[in-house]
């Protein structure tokens, strides 16, 4: 069985449940079963009791639970979820750690719905080791050093950002700026690949094997210290042979092949 501790430190969720284990939803009484049991619902395509799960991410005053779960909101959360900021009402009271945590998650929601939690925790933990890793998040989303300073007061990165809502497509989900798309996620690693093929160097690429294992479901077989040898290589070439097999549209966002918005 999957363990909490287990995927805090995992690039995805597991393998896909069985139908009987998406069946014993309301078997455990512990916080942790609990969380388990909604991470197989939602790999299965039921995001039925996804309001069930924000309430204990919201109520849980365990750190491992609450760092899991900020993970599995970033993965499954829409436009709308994030709309609502009764859904993220633990930012108020979060741990410098899980700050951080949902700072490096953010980029993980592809939806520039998140930028105002990150523009309100940025001004929370300013001269901390958290506000790096915001203003990171931040120009990764939205490249905000391309027209600013990175130490920009949180003011103009709200000016920046207000304005850069006026170009995108509401319904579309955005990675560097582009509607994302797994074909070109998969472009930018294979490129990384190359680069360092060889090398005896690592991959250093964090969010993309993470996107492209919890869109698909199948664990992307480079993680960010993958030193990537001939093997490594063909392991994966045939990864994104498999990933192409499969269909994705252009602007949506997928949880272990679903996606997160449900059939439209």
């Amino acid at each position: 069985m999957l363990t909490v501790n287990e995927l805090i430190k995992s690039i995805w969720y597991g393998p896909a449940p069985s139908i009987g284990e998406t069946q014993n939803i309301r078997a455990s009484l512990t916080e942790e079963g609990k969380l388990i049991s909604f991470i197989q619902l939602f790999k299965s395509g039921d995001f039925s009791l996804k309001h069930v799960f924000m309430h204990l991410m919201n109520s849980t005053e365990n750190e491992e639970i609450l760092n899991l779960c900020i993970h599995v909101f970033c993965s499954i959360c829409t436009h709308e979820d994030l709309r609502k900021v009764e859904n993220l009402n633990f930012l108020s009271r979060v741990s410098e750690d899980n700050a951080y945590v949902f700072a490096s998650c953010a980029r993980e929601t592809l939806s520039p719905e998140v930028v105002p939690y990150l523009l309100a925790l940025l001004e929370e933990w300013d001269d901390t080791v958290v506000e790096e890793v915001i203003r990171d998040s931040l120009d990764h989303m939205m490249d905000y050093t391309e027209n600013l300073d990175w130490n920009a007061p949180v003011d103009e990165i709200g000016s920046y950002y207000r304005d850069l809502m006026n170009t995108l497509l509401p319904t579309f989900y955005y990675y560097n700026g582009e509607p994302v798309f797994l074909g070109n996620l998969t472009k930018t690693l294979v490129q990384r690949a190359f680069t360092v093929r060889g090398q005896n160097t690592p991959v250093k690429m964090e969010s993309i094997p993470i996107l492209l294992s919890v869109w698909s479901g199948t664990k992307c077989p480079l993680q960010y210290k993958t030193v990537l040898d001939e093997e490594i290589f063909q392991q994966l070439t045939d990864y994104i042979g498999t990933l192409s097999e499969r269909s994705w549209e252009r602007g949506r966002k997928y949880f272990y092949e679903n996606s997160v918005e449900g059939a439209l």
